[in-house]
């Protein structure tokens, strides 16, 4: 009898483990494939595809290949080490990874489907119970739609099971473990680069869902500390509606400057002897993409437009974030961003100065009107630290309420703009004679798109599409987002209620109305990266003397700023001459330009997106500005340094100003109760 020494079995061991190794990665390639053929049969009924999706997911199978030898090349030492110590515990454990990964990726894909978006690193800026919410309204991870993927999943799981009677030679296994190895030289290959795509969906065609999540997580985990962005000794400068450059006046506060900006709505209003109400209606995903004369994806918001000939109307503001997380601390305090977000330091935001805190020192009562949970992205604290008298939300509605419908996974945001609005009537019956801030924030128009009488509103886009005269292929591609359109009609119905109950109000004659979006929906697929933020500002009030539209750029930064200005020019109203705003006010030319520099949060964990005048850059790229907010792709390094500069510029300031409570000094603090 032949003794097989303990060399020689280590040896068959590990020559078994890596034969093992191999058909373990050729099911999960045979998996990848799998997933790719479904992504594009489900995507291709759910979404509106990019130009030649069929050769983009291809080519994300290049990708994913290429993925594959590097995680291989990573995981073969731990693998042939368990494998030595147990066979049944290498298999168990890798084949549960690789099941894993793929439900992942599938579930990412549906929420793709739904949203038209990736996560990313951005789920690190909500607790728990947020991603809860967030996943639960896309509905990725509903039973009904995982069941039918999980039946097949099970199949695979038996395919690894029975893949332990191939056995490959040992040549290729040998083979496969020198190409993964050698593949981590191209590791930085094994992503896609956004800059290489025409389109943001083109690239999240390409690209593994559950790939892009784990190494958007790491970095957010381990960042890259290398990047010293206080080197940059660049000057972060706005410039005023008068061409002078921000009067910036303590180094110690890197916002704080002199407040020029000029009052460029006096001279639109009849001007009374009391203050008037002000009224902001911001919208939850209304984008100039399906709002307005000239919204590419056609109008549905009829009541909103004929509202826009009565007003003064912007038709290219930009909203600060792609998630409705920083619109307060933009629309009501041009604030910076913090890491992820204002309103995400907690207890931790700095001192600021704010048009809710302002007003009040200055005699206002504030509400904010909500149909959700005011405490979501902090909101709640954000005002209640800005010294808002009432805050409103779905806690304050009575039994008579009824939230919107919930999907199959039983989740619903709250109530729907009829009835906040509804709420909003009840409570301000028995408001005092102050004067008014009222905030109304919406929620309708958010996955999963299901509100009060679905099939009426459903009709109405059928009836919508036909007066555009869509050919029916036009109608079936509408037809995939019905349940969005449907959500902006329904407000359109809401608004056009609210300003027929308004106008009985005795105070309604005082009152200037502003309507704006958080951001634009994330689907039907954006345009272009600046489409994102494309919203639409409508001031309305019986005090104007003449409507005017205007094509110039402006942001939710620029509100505040300006509706202190013409406070305190037409009013007598006295405010801080310092202020920390970002904003440099409204911009009232009626012709298309830029001229402002504007930073951008898309999510959380995102602050990549800049504007520079009519430059923008993302990414790395650069992108020319033009008429309608149309971007140009444009190659010039020079001035991409120069732009990145001044962003980074911006970056090492709003953490200074955020992280060490920096925006204003003792002396500009809140001093209404003092």
């Amino acid at each position: 009898m032949k003794i097989i020494s303990r060399r020689e079995i280590l040896k068959n061991r590990l020559i078994q483990g890596l034969k093992r190794y191999l058909t373990l990665n050729l099911v999960f390639l045979i998996l990848l494939i799998f997933v790719r053929i479904y992504e594009y049969f489900y995507l291709k009924h759910t979404i509106t595809f990019p130009a030649g999706s069929l050769r983009l997911e291809l080519l994300g199978g290049g990708y994913d290949a290429l993925m594959l030898l590097n995680l291989a090349a990573y995981f073969i030492l731990p693998f042939l080490i368990l494998y030595l110590i147990s066979r049944h515990l290498a298999n168990s454990l890798f084949g549960l990874i690789i099941i894993l990964f793929t439900l992942t990726e599938i579930a990412l894909i549906q929420y793709l489907g739904t949203t038209s978006l990736m996560l990313g690193a951005d789920i690190f800026g909500y607790s728990y119970s947020e991603i809860i919410d967030i996943v639960s309204a896309g509905g990725a991870l509903s039973f009904a739609t995982l069941f039918p993927v999980c039946i097949v999943v099970v199949l695979m799981v038996l395919m690894i099971i029975y893949s332990k009677f191939v056995k490959p030679v040992l040549v290729l296994a040998l083979l496969f473990a020198v190409l993964s190895i050698v593949s981590l030289t191209f590791r930085d290959s094994a992503t896609p680069k956004a800059g290489k795509f025409k389109s943001e969906m083109a690239f999240n065609l390409v690209s593994n869902k559950a790939y892009h999540i784990f190494l958007a997580s790491y970095k957010t985990i381990y960042p890259d500390e290398n990047t010293e962005e206080s080197l940059f000794s660049y000057f972060y400068t706005g410039v005023s509606s008068a061409g002078m450059s921000f009067n910036y006046i303590n180094s110690e506060y890197p916002f704080l400057r002199k407040d020029e900006t000029p009052d460029i709505l006096g001279k639109y209003f009849n001007i009374g002897k009391e203050k008037p109400n002000l009224v902001f209606i911001i919208v939850e995903s209304l984008g100039r993409a399906y709002s307005g004369e000239g919204a590419y994806l056609k109008s549905f918001t009829p009541f909103l437009d004929s509202l826009e000939n009565q007003s003064l109307y912007w038709e290219n503001v930009l909203s600060t974030a792609g998630r409705t997380f920083e619109v307060l601390p933009s629309v009501f305090g041009s604030m910076p961003y913090g890491k992820s977000g204002f309103a995400d330091l907690g207890n931790a935001m700095p001192d600021g100065m704010s048009l809710i805190s302002l007003l009040k020192e200055r005699g206002y009562e504030s509400r904010f009107f909500y149909g959700g949970d005011a405490t979501f992205d902090n909101m709640k604290m954000f005002l209640t630290r800005q010294h808002i008298d009432f805050v409103i939300d779905e806690s304050n509605f009575g039994p008579e309420y009824k939230k919107l419908p919930s999907n199959s996974g039983n989740f619903t945001w709250g109530y729907g703009e009829k009835d906040i609005f509804k709420k909003s009537f009840e409570i301000l019956a028995n408001a005092g004679i102050k004067p008014r801030l009222d905030i109304y924030l919406t929620l309708a128009m958010h996955d999963p798109y299901l509100i009060p009488d679905q099939n009426y509103y459903k009709g109405k886009v059928e009836e919508r599409m036909s007066s555009f005269n869509f050919n029916e292929a036009q109608k079936t591609e509408y037809r995939k987002y019905l349940l969005n359109y449907a959500t902006v009609l329904y407000f359109n119905d809401a608004l056009r209620n609210f300003f027929d109950q308004y106008k009985k109000r005795e105070d309604f004659q005082n009152t200037i109305f502003f309507i704006t979006g958080d951001h634009r929906m994330s689907s039907p697929p954006i345009s272009t990266q600046i489409d994102r933020f494309h919203v639409p500002l409508v001031i309305y009030s019986p005090m104007l003397k003449t409507p005017a539209k205007f094509s110039s750029v402006v942001s939710h930064l620029d509100f505040t700023p300006s509706v202190v200005a013409f406070l305190k020019r037409n009013y007598g109203m006295s405010f801080p001459s310092d202020v920390p705003w970002l904003g440099k006010g409204l911009d009232s030319l009626k012709t298309f330009r830029s001229t402002m520099s504007v930073p951008f949060i898309r999510t959380k964990n995102e602050i990549i997106d800049y504007l520079d005048k009519d430059y923008f850059i993302v990414n790395d790229q650069l992108f020319k500005v033009s008429e309608n907010m149309g971007l140009d792709k444009i190659t010039d390094q020079q001035k991409i340094t120069e732009i990145q500069r001044k962003f980074e510029k911006f970056k090492t300031d709003n953490l200074n100003a955020c992280l060490n409570n920096k925006l204003i000094p003792d002396s500009l603090k809140f001093k209404a109760k003092r």
